[in-house]
């Protein structure tokens, strides 16, 4: 006897639906779909965004049209090929942050805007050094402008808002790989493949202090925020391991220990770039 407010036909669909999920391909669409999400975003609110908040500070700091920036590029000139260079960067940037995505999506709350909100402030403490250190001399040259400063604060947090976004959307209509000789399957085991190259040099270099500017081991003031990573990365491994022997959600106790160290990891974050933050608004 069918249980009630399920028909016969509902019940086969629900024991077949069953059947074909197959765990490895349920991670590996979860990973390309973080991965994807990112440079969607890298590419159209990073690179593009990017190209926005240099026209804003063109625009608030008009004196300082024709002065170079860090990187070369002349303040206020608009070319084709400057266009097509932060759309590049745009394009690291999004990897990069797909990268993270997948390792705190898990311990992300809620859902839609709300959880969109959240990871905007996730961005802000993990990606803020990558646009202002309080050194650059470019933040000089544009007169230490608040508003510049906080267009540049809401370009990151913009990324992780975005990311959200897009990839709930994503998991809404990428197909699920049933078996290791779907197609599916394939492009999402490329992806993943991808972005785990990419963790390394993410994590180690850019967190732990090996970067170019950096000459010996753990001297980046981020180090600390590279350790918490690694720790939420470890969760969402242990968690991703449980799903290929059937949990469907996280144990409470592991739930706790990622959303914490997640917290934990984005305050030290913030702390950590709020000197910053005032060295660009030269109150240092």
């Amino acid at each position: 006897m069918v249980a009630t407010g399920m028909t016969a036909d509902t019940a086969a669909e629900a024991a077949a639906d069953a059947a074909a999920v197959w765990p490895p391909g349920l991670i590996w669409r979860d990973i390309a779909r973080g991965g994807l999400a990112g440079l969607i975003v890298g590419i159209f609110v990073a690179g593009l965004g990017g190209r926005l908040a240099m026209r804003l500070a063109t625009l608030l700091r008009p004196e300082a049209t024709g002065a170079f920036t860090e990187n070369a590029a002349e303040i206020g000139r608009i070319t084709s090929g400057g266009t097509i260079a932060v759309i590049i960067v745009g394009f690291g940037v999004g990897a990069g942050a797909g990268v993270l995505w997948v390792v705190v999506r898990t311990w992300l709350p809620g859902a839609g805007v709300r959880r969109a909100l959240v990871a905007t402030v996730v961005a802000i403490g993990l990606g803020s050094f990558l646009l202002i250190r309080g050194a650059n001399r470019d933040f000089v040259v544009l007169g230490h402008d608040r508003a510049v400063v906080a267009a540049l604060v809401a370009l990151v947090g913009s990324v992780g808002f975005a990311i959200s976004i897009v990839d709930a959307w994503l998991d809404r209509r990428l197909p699920v790989a049933t078996s290791a000789r779907g197609r599916a399957a394939w492009v999402y085991v490329a992806i993943s493949m991808v972005g785990a190259l990419l963790i390394l040099p993410l994590i180690v270099v850019t967190f732990l202090g090996l970067s170019s500017d950096e000459a010996e081991v753990g001297r980046s003031p981020l180090r600390p925020v590279g350790i918490g990573l690694i720790v939420v990365g470890a969760a969402t491994l242990r968690w991703w391991f449980l799903r290929l022997h059937g949990a469907t959600r996280p144990p409470r106790r592991l739930l706790l220990l990622g959303r914490a160290c997640l917290t934990i990891t984005v305050l030290l974050g913030l702390a950590i770039e709020l000197p910053e933050i005032r060295g660009a608004l030269g109150m240092d």
